[in-house]
């Protein structure tokens, strides 16, 4: 029986995350009617916990997936040019212990051992990095590698351990605010195809006979019929597909955790650059700076509960540990842990194969339509956040087959939301700030920081702020303007948007008090809260942060 009260749309989206925001671009720019859906904040599942790094993938040379380096590289150097104000170069380091180590075990891997290398000696790092350059020549955005003998590696970082008889050196890059990147390819993808919509905090509950229904906030409901789902919820796909009459069996996922330190003495040894190295247990760790602090990770253990992850005492022990391994110069304790966090990566179900070794390649089965279920479901299994948009334009073409309907255009060359019209060179950037005060009245400086913070999107966000913006409390490079200008027009729902995912103040340990009863405060104006309300965001805001990112903020 149909749902008159149903609205008729091409394609529901089922899943804001990177590969579902990727997909609905990609589909809106083509002219179809869309609908992506979230049951949490657009980029608050997955997408929301990776190591921060846009790369070529160096390690999966070890497996033989030379088509996913070589994809893995173009696409990072796409980003690099499309989304340049999130996604910058990353100098990396890699200390070496040995010169043959490794290569038998390489060799074993390359033909199909289930079991991971546990050292990777100087001989195999130089022939990884020297295959590293060539995939990645294709739209090169950065320098070739080089080799660091062992007392320039330790002149460089004095605090490594004395064990290194050399370094690599190359370039990766990293992605300074990856849920501002999920939100704004959401926005640009409404921009192409304003009959579409993006809805967040809204889950699916049911299929019958076509229609999927839909509950938001504040259980408002909606019903759509569309003529394709995709499924793109990542460790969440087989709850999904049940919801939907499906049954599967598609994910394995492995638990990747991370943490923050505040450790002045550790970025200046850093020194701007990423060390990328080895466990004692051969598992690959890597820390960099970010956002004034350093970022290290990642663990990769068997699970399967997106909705009940952590980082573990045991894996903050873990990942300290093998700081104090690499650099026993420095001083590491737990005391300097200021924010972690922990997602699910969802990968192929693969029993028998070591968490490292599991394919990060992407794969989209699709099931059929059904006179139970008249659309075809595709649900999107692995893949990786640089990959993206490649995985997108593939998940694109079979839906634009499905339906019978001719590409437009490709993406490319389509810059991401600030990323438009970013100025590239010193003489470009001068020449925008100087227009753009002008414009705005604001300063060169405060533009320049907006300008850093959210490409050129910040002209609207100066104009939006005028000339003597307030500052807020404990974070004075931001202001109540620009939060007020955030709530306004990036969707935001609960307060934990702003804090987790349209800004960087928590991960980068600036939450206090006085801070988040000011943003509190401007988001309860912005959006009409009650003053229960607002008191209730606060309450599970900061519920939220010590549970998930073991951050304590004392109310009172």
């Amino acid at each position: 029986m149909t749902d008159a009260a149903a609205k008729p749309i091409d394609v529901l989206i089922i899943g804001a995350g990177i590969n579902g925001a990727g997909v609905f671009r990609d589909l809106c720019a083509q002219g179809l009617t869309c609908m992506i859906v979230d049951k949490g904040d657009f980029g608050s599942g997955t997408s929301a916990a990776p190591s921060r790094l846009i790369h070529g993938g160096l390690k999966y040379l070890e497996t033989g997936e030379f088509r996913l380096v070589s994809e893995s590289t173009y696409e990072r150097n796409l980003l690099l040019k499309n989304a340049s104000h999130v996604v910058r170069p990353l100098a990396t380091v890699i200390p070496i212990k040995s010169w043959t180590k490794g290569l038998w075990p390489a060799i074993r891997t390359f033909f199909g051992s289930t079991t991971a290398p546990r050292s990777r000696g100087a001989l195999l790092v130089k022939a990884g990095l020297a295959l590293y350059d060539f995939y990645g020549s294709k739209a090169r955005q950065m320098p070739r590698h080089a080799m660091l003998s062992r007392s320039r590696a330790l002149a460089e970082i004095p605090a490594l351990t004395p064990r290194v008889i050399a370094a690599g050196t190359y370039f990766d890059a990293t992605v300074t605010a990856p849920e501002r990147l999920v939100m704004e390819l959401t926005l640009d993808g409404l921009g192409m195809s304003p009959e579409s919509e993006a809805l967040n905090w809204t889950a699916v509950e049911s299929q019958a006979d076509g229609t999927v229904h839909l509950v938001g906030p504040e259980q408002a409901r909606r019903s759509v019929r569309p003529l394709v789902v995709i499924n793109a919820a990542g460790p969440w796909i087989d709850r999904v597909n049940a919801r939907l009459g499906l049954e599967s069996r598609l994910i394995g996922g492995t638990k990747g955790s991370h943490i923050l330190l505040d450790h002045p003495d550790l970025l200046r040894q850093l020194n701007g650059r990423m060390i990328y190295f080895e466990g004692d247990d051969g598992r690959i760790v890597l820390v960099f700076p970010y956002h004034g602090k350093a970022l290290v990770g990642s663990t990769d253990i068997p699970a399967d509960d997106p909705d009940a992850v952590t980082c573990t005492e045991d894996e903050t022990a873990y990942l300290i540990q093998s700081l104090r391994d690499l650099l026993p110069g420095l001083n590491f304790d737990h005391g300097q842990v200021i924010f972690s966090y922990s997602g699910i990566r969802p990968l192929p179900r693969s029993e028998g194969v070591a968490p490292g070794l599991i394919s990060r390649d992407h794969s989209a089965p699709m099931e059929a339509a059904t006179p139970d279920r008249p659309f075809p479901v595709i649900s999107l299994v692995g893949g990786k956040w640089t990959t993206f948009r490649a995985f997108s334009e593939e998940v694109t073409d079979t839906v634009l087959t499905e339906l019978a309907v001719t590409r437009r255009r490709g993406t490319e060359d389509i810059p991401i939301g600030g990323g438009r019209d970013m100025p590239r060179t010193p003489e470009e950037r001068a020449a925008w700030l100087t227009a753009a005060a002008a414009e705005t009245g604001a300063s060169v400086d405060r533009l320049d920081i907006l300008l850093d913070r959210y490409g050129t999107t910040g002209l609207a966000i100066g104009r939006h702020e005028g000339r003597d913006p307030v500052a807020l409390p404990d974070a004075a490079d931001l202001t109540e303007a620009e939060i007020d200008w955030i709530v306004r027009n990036e969707r935001v729902v609960h307060l934990s948007d702003i804090f987790l995912r349209r800004t960087c103040l928590a991960i980068s340990g600036q939450v206090t008090v006085p801070l988040a009863r000011a943003v509190a405060n401007v988001a309860r104006r912005a959006r009409g809260w009650t003053d229960e309300r607002e008191r209730a965001e606060l309450v599970e805001f900061s519920k939220l942060l010590l549970e998930n990112h073991g951050v304590r903020l004392e109310l009172g």
